[in-house]
């Protein structure tokens, strides 16, 4: 009667032990994985070995669960009607249920949560021995699972996907282990290869060129001034590029102040320009950046015209935000709030920054990549300062327009439902 007791109470420990490790085991992280498989030697590794194989640990250590409750239950009962006769069974098994409940599964489950790597590294030997003893059970189980599976949700499999990639982040800013900034710059990683070149791009109406032909000693002083490190040059018409020129060497060839710097034009000092389309994407537009060792390029619309120019600049400010230069006046953010439910935008506000700072999901065209853009399309018209819209989202006022675009807007938003 002692062994049995005995019996019974190593069959409870080996099921605090199979709940312990099935915790430890699945809340490792990819991080702690790859950690212990480099500093803590062969059980290291076997962690990462099981961890990998998820339907033979799982199923494991599940039958080696089910096999000492379903044995510890059986013996409790035999023990009780040795004792006390049937009629005690069922105080025992609800005695049992308790005992397992607290001793068995939520207190060694939680102590797995906190210390998973210790309790993971002093199990994964056991673990790893039972894995191959129980190996015909596992794939008789794991075979018959895959079928009812396959059954029930065909053609059907867990991923990661962006989705839910970002939400994690989101809730790892929500937790503080994540802080705002740092939430937006790993959002813009992700999100920047199927960002266009078309939505960080200076707009050709915004670019500064000058005509190839202009003496460098006319256009000097103007080029300096300007604070720019590259300037694009035209032949003829400002849109049709041929050229660019670096202010490097414009201040190199001014500075010679011989005969041939007092004739010398921007062409003889112009390189050639690299295109690019406009629907290239930021990622692919960087990383030739990097290989062809360039810092500007010049983007070509559909029909091959000018659509405007981008530099390495602006593809990193795209995912750390504006860079001020030393004399560069300072500048407010796009999204500014001016009340509880408005706020003024500028024009060239992205939908992401919408989305990220308002919530709100703006229904736009593929093609239109700002908020000023966005408005076009609904108003169908040139908007003037002054004009208003509203739309589901809320209510708009254009408070600034110059040369037939949107620099700023008030927006009003709708009251929400509850």
């Amino acid at each position: 009667m002692l062994t049995q007791m005995i019996f019974l109470f190593f069959l409870l420990v080996f099921s605090a032990f199979f709940s312990s490790s099935e915790t430890a085991f699945t809340s490792l992280t990819l991080y702690q994985i790859e950690h212990l498989s480099k500093e803590r030697g062969a059980r290291g590794r076997w962690i990462k070995d099981l961890s990998g194989k998820s339907d033979i640990l799982l199923t494991t250590l599940l039958i080696g669960n089910n096999l000492v409750n379903i044995g510890a239950s059986a013996l409790a009962t035999s023990l009780t009607i040795s004792f006390w006769g049937n009629r005690f069974v069922g105080y025992t098994t609800g005695l049992l249920t308790l005992v397992v409940l607290i001793f068995c599964e939520v207190t060694p489950k939680q102590l797995a949560m906190v210390h998973n790597e210790a309790i993971a590294l002093f199990t994964v030997p056991a673990v790893k021995i039972l894995s191959y003893m129980f190996r015909p059970f596992i794939w008789a189980v794991t075979a018959i699972s895959n079928l009812l599976i396959s059954l029930f949700s065909p053609g059907e499999s867990r991923k990661l996907t962006l989705d839910s990639l970002l939400h994690l982040v989101n809730m790892g800013r929500d937790m503080g282990i994540v802080q705002d900034y740092e939430n937006r710059m790993v959002k813009k990683v992700f999100t920047i290869n199927e960002t266009p070149v078309q939505a960080i791009m200076t707009h050709r109406k915004d670019v500064y060129c000058l005509d190839k032909n202009l003496s460098v000693l006319s256009v000097y002083e103007e080029i300096v001034d300007s604070g720019r490190a590259r300037i694009p040059v035209y032949h003829k018409d400002p849109e049709n590029i041929v050229g660019i020129v670096l202010v490097q060497d414009l201040i190199k060839a001014v500075m010679r102040e011989d005969s041939a710097s007092e004739s010398l034009k921007l062409k003889d000092l112009m390189i050639e320009p690299f295109f690019v389309p406009e629907n290239r994407k930021v990622n692919e537009l960087f990383n030739q950046f990097k290989q062809e060792k360039l810092n500007i390029a010049v983007v070509l619309d559909e029909y091959g015209g000018l659509a405007g120019v981008v530099t390495q600049q602006d593809v990193v400010e795209e995912i750390f935000g504006h860079i001020a230069d030393e004399d560069e006046e300072k500048r407010g953010h796009k999204i500014r709030p001016t009340g509880k439910h408005s706020w003024e935008l500028q024009g060239d506000t992205d939908f992401f920054e919408i989305r990220e700072i308002l919530g709100i999901d703006l229904n736009h065209d593929k093609d239109t990549m700002t908020l000023g853009g966005y408005l076009i399309d609904q108003m169908g018209e040139i908007p003037q300062t002054g004009a208003t819209l509203r739309l589901d989202e809320g209510f708009y006022r254009i408070v600034e327009a110059e040369n037939n675009r949107i620099v700023r807007v008030e927006f009003n938003a709708a009251p929400r439902e509850a």
